[in-house]
């Protein structure tokens, strides 16, 4: 793995500043997008009968945030055990119709990686997603970058297609543009089944499942495991968000992951992981 020179630096600002640009944007979308006034009828060179005054239109805020702290009995990403012990994930994210922006960050809880109560990785994801009939599109770009090693900073671009049906599957394609050039290409399949259980009014519980199965490059699995390409980890995954009111969720959850490919196994020296997690979201 090469060292960050004064290169990956200035690259790493570049890149840091395309995301306060992205979060700029949308502040100045979100400052412009008040209510419709009184003038602005629908239609083209049509007019309201003389002294018929013209009913406000229904403001629309398109802009939306949503706040979210993890706390997590491991880290695990890609078939890798990031941190062996709990760790805190917290996230931010603020969206104006299809575009979102999203900051992610890890912090590790004690000090198994020498990184006690520090945030070890930083996460910049700008997405945008759309919908034609029955199929899902997104396409972004995720920026990792790590405080305490800069030698893994790195950048992704991402294609998602997904299908409006049963289990909702989603081809993903993760294309490496800084540290190895490799792919990642994840297929999931999920479903919800929602309002399970309504112990109370305003509070209602869901089932989430989940399955993800990734298979990783030459050149990306060399750079995260050693072996070449090949299928790399499936995980699955359990939760029971409560849905509280219409602003919070409180999720618990349950997951597994285990690696496909032995030489894989080798190179990591496990062949699985087991970890859970409570998830307090906040949306408006």
């Amino acid at each position: 793995m090469s060292r960050v020179g004064k290169g990956r630096v200035m690259e790493r600002l570049r890149w840091g500043g395309w995301v306060y640009v992205a979060l700029a944007c949308l502040g100045v979308l979100a400052a412009a997008s008040g209510p419709a006034t009184a003038e602005e009828v629908p239609g083209v060179g049509l007019a309201l009968p003389e002294g018929q005054p013209a009913e406000p239109a229904e403001a629309e805020w398109p802009v939306s945030f949503a706040f979210d702290a993890t706390y997590a009995s491991k880290y695990v990403w890609r078939g890798m055990v990031v941190t062996e012990d709990p760790v805190f994930e917290p996230s931010v994210e603020v969206g104006f119709g299809d575009l979102t922006l999203n900051v992610w960050a890890n912090m590790d809880t004690t000090d198994v990686n020498d990184f006690d109560n520090q945030f070890n990785e930083i996460d910049f994801t700008l997405d945008y997603s759309t919908a034609w009939k029955w199929l899902n599109f997104s396409v972004g770009a995720i920026d990792y970058v790590f405080p305490q090693a800069h030698t893994f900073d790195t950048t992704e671009a991402y294609l998602a297609i997904g299908a409006d049906v049963l289990t909702s599957p989603t081809l993903t394609v993760y294309q490496d543009l800084d540290e190895h050039d490799g792919q990642y290409i994840t297929l999931g399949f999920g479903h919800t089944f929602e309002d399970v259980w309504k112990p109370t009014e305003g509070v209602s519980m869901s089932v989430d499942l989940g399955a993800t199965c990734a298979w990783g490059s030459r050149k990306h699995n060399e750079f995260y495991y050693g072996p070449g390409s090949g299928w790399a980890d499936t995980t699955v995954i359990l939760g029971t968000p409560f849905a509280i009111g219409d602003h919070l969720t409180i999720t618990p959850y349950v997951s597994y992951m285990w690696i496909v490919d032995d030489d894989i196994t080798g190179a990591l020296g496990r062949d699985d992981a087991f970890w859970a997690g409570l998830s307090v979201t906040v949306s408006f």
